[in-house]
């Protein structure tokens, strides 16, 4: 009963990791509906955002699209995409060239959304506007993290360093060992189960006593040797 509720109990655990570290990752973080940007600028861009989310923990995303938008435009691409709870989305309606955006709670402190819609319209290129957009954002985020770092010195020693449990990296290798542990607990306690039979000083715990009766016996003899030795003779004495 005990091993059951252990392997219970460690398939839980390491669902739950897995679950972790799967919600650690955004999905997309830029959304080109009109194909204004080619292939590798989007790559690029994509890569500075993942880089903002693994060193400062917040998910910025920026969309372009000619539909029709508003703030739960924004907010729906946002859920759907990620679940981090510190972020930004950036939407620009090319048909109208309206700009929209959705920022959620634990974030609106840290993000201007009019020096950021400056810094995009500072250039005529969508990949150069977007690409502006992400360097004043992280300015802000980095001024942010400077005056954190500076103001508790338990968990920052210098202006340059980052919290290392947002990295996504370090939680995916921490859940892989600890996975790979319980799945060898789970195998240990599985193969256990398997050992039906032990070792014992004699028979008797294999027979039922009195079940086993002799009711008659005889001798079978697949063959015979004969071995003829010759007698020696006495010599007469005389």
């Amino acid at each position: 009963m005990i091993k059951k509720l252990l392997t219970i109990f460690l398939i839980t655990a390491i669902c739950i990791c897995s679950s972790i570290s799967v919600s650690a990752y955004t999905e997309q973080y830029v959304f080109d509906y009109e194909n204004a940007l080619s292939y590798e600028e989007l790559q690029e861009l994509e890569s500075t955002a993942e880089q903002i989310e693994n060193e400062y923990g917040y998910c910025v995303m920026f969309c372009i699209t000619a539909e029709d938008t508003d703030e739960n435009y924004a907010q729906n691409i946002y859920d759907t995409y990620t679940d981090n709870e510190k972020g930004i989305i950036f939407v620009h309606n090319t048909e109208s060239e309206m700009y929209h955006y959705y920022v959620t709670e634990s974030a609106s402190s840290t993000f201007d959304f009019i020096e950021m819609q400056d810094a995009y319209d500072s250039n005529n290129s969508y990949f150069g506007g977007i690409e502006d957009f992400y360097t004043v954002v992280e300015n802000s985020l980095s001024y942010d993290d400077a005056e954190i770092k500076n103001t508790d010195t338990k968990v920052y020693t210098t202006g340059n360093e980052t919290d290392s449990s947002k990295s996504p990296v370090k939680t995916i290798i921490l859940c892989i060992v600890v996975g790979m542990a319980m799945g060898f607990i789970i195998i240990l306690a599985i193969a256990s189960k398997n050992k039906s039979v032990r070792m014992q000083k004699n028979a008797t715990v294999y027979t039922r006593p009195g079940s086993f009766v002799v009711t008659g016996s005889y001798d079978n003899f697949l063959y015979k040797n004969l071995v003829k030795t010759p007698k020696p003779k006495q010599e007469n004495k005389k």
